[in-house]
């Protein structure tokens, strides 16, 4: 393991320490390591090659679009599993948990971003772990 050092304001310091304190880290470096993980993760995300996990949630009207979404799932192989849940006042959450190549990722989230009557889309993404 390799010891770094940085150098932050007392203000941003204090933020950070507050954050990890009520995320449940238990040291700085956990929380450091955490942060430098998710930097990475983000900058894969974004790169056209490689690959992802994603779970991707949706919101919309009970009387709305679940067909088009069942649609996409067996058009897509990548969607592993698809979980629906009734919310309150006729709302439904869609949960799709999809693995794939980036670019084939990003396409299922465009097709989900027109399916007319999906009120809000959320996703999270994890790397794929190699070896």
């Amino acid at each position: 393991m390799t010891i770094v050092s940085i150098s932050v304001s007392d203000e941003l310091l204090g933020r950070f320490d507050e954050v990890s304190t009520l995320k449940g880290f238990r040291s700085r470096s956990d929380a450091m390591r955490e942060s430098m993980r998710s930097f990475v993760d983000e900058a894969e995300w974004e790169s056209s090659e490689g690959e992802n996990q994603i779970v991707i949630t949706m919101i919309y009207d009970e009387i709305g679009p679940r067909s088009e979404l069942s649609i996409l799932q067996h058009r897509y192989e990548e969607i592993q599993m698809m979980l629906h849940l009734h919310l309150e006042k006729g709302q439904c959450m869609e949960v799709f948990i999809a693995r794939g190549e980036n670019g084939k990722l990003r396409e299922i989230l465009g097709k989900i971003r027109k399916v007319k009557g999906v009120r809000s889309i959320r996703f999270i993404s994890t790397p794929r772990l190699v070896g």
